[in-house]
C-alpha cells in the first residue's frame, strides 16, 4: 500500500535522481517510481535530463498502460518557468555534475541517489552530498536520500557500506533494491516492472513509500 500525500496544490513536488557516476540506475528507478505514482492516481511529469534520452525513449515507446500517462518535459521550458501542473516531476540527471544538474537538485523537493555497492558510485554520490552543502544559495536545500541499487542482499559488503555511510552522515534508505534480471527486461521491453516481477515491485512501492514520507515531513 502506498502512502497518500494530500492533494492540495497543483505545484509540482519535485524528485531528482542524481549521481555523478553514470550507470547508477537512476533511469531505471526513475521510471518504476513513476509508474507506482501513476497507479496510485497522481498526475506525473518526467524530464530527460540525460543526453542519452534513456528514459524519455523508453516512455516515447512504451505499450506499457501507466508509462504511456507520464507527461515528458523539455527541461528549458521548466527551467524557465520553475512550475509543472502536475502532481509530481521526476527528473533523470545524467552522470556529471552539470548547470543544469546544480539547478534542478536546487528546485527539488526530494533527491534520490541510487548507488551500487561499488567505490565509483558511492565516489559519484558523495560529489552530490559535497555539492549541497557547499551551496552558498540561500535556500532551503531538498533532503538526499541514498538508495543502495543492484545489490545483493545477503552480501556482508552490503552492510559495510551501509554502516560506512551512516557513519559519514548520509541519509541511506531503508529499502535496497535487489539486483534482478527483471530491471533488464523491461527496459529492453520499455515497460515498467510493476505487475511483471512482484518481488520487485514490492521493493519500488517500498522505496515510494520512503520518498513520500520524506516530502511529507518536510513540507
Amino acid at each position: 500500500m502506498l502512502l497518500i500525500i494530500k492533494k492540495e496544490t497543483k505545484v509540482a513536488k519535485v524528485v531528482t535522481f542524481a549521481n555523478v557516476k553514470g550507470g547508477s540506475g537512476k533511469s531505471t528507478l526513475c521510471i518504476n517510481m513513476a509508474a507506482i505514482l501513476i497507479r496510485e492516481g497522481y498526475s506525473v511529469a518526467l524530464i530527460d535530463a540525460d543526453q542519452q534520452k534513456c528514459s524519455q525513449d523508453w516512455i516515447t515507446g512504451t505499450r506499457d498502460k501507466l508509462l504511456s500517462r507520464i507527461e515528458i518535459i523539455d527541461q528549458a521550458e521548466f527551467i524557465a518557468s520553475e512550475n509543472v501542473d502536475v502532481d509530481f516531476l521526476l527528473i533523470d540527471t545524467q552522470g556529471s555534475l552539470t548547470k543544469e544538474m546544480a539547478q534542478f537538485l536546487f528546485q527539488s523537493s526530494l533527491i534520490i541517489t541510487p548507488c551500487r555497492v561499488s567505490r565509483d558510485d558511492i565516489v559519484g554520490q558523495g560529489w552530490i552530498e559535497v555539492f549541497l552543502k557547499q551551496s552558498n544559495r540561500d535556500i532551503k536545500k531538498a533532503p538526499i536520500l541514498t538508495v543502495l541499487n543492484g545489490v545483493n542482499k545477503r552480501s556482508s559488503i552490503l552492510s559495510h557500506v551501509i554502516e560506512q555511510l551512516k557513519e559519514d552522515g548520509v541519509q541511506v534508505a531503508k529499502t535496497c533494491i535487489s539486483q534482478r534480471v527483471c530491471f533488464a527486461e523491461t527496459n529492453v521491453n520499455k515497460i515498467s516492472v510493476i505487475g511483471y516481477n512482484k518481488p520487485a515491485t514490492e521493493e519500488i512501492v517500498d522505496l515510494t513509500n520512503e520518498a513520500l514520507k520524506l516530502i511529507r515531513s518536510e513540507a
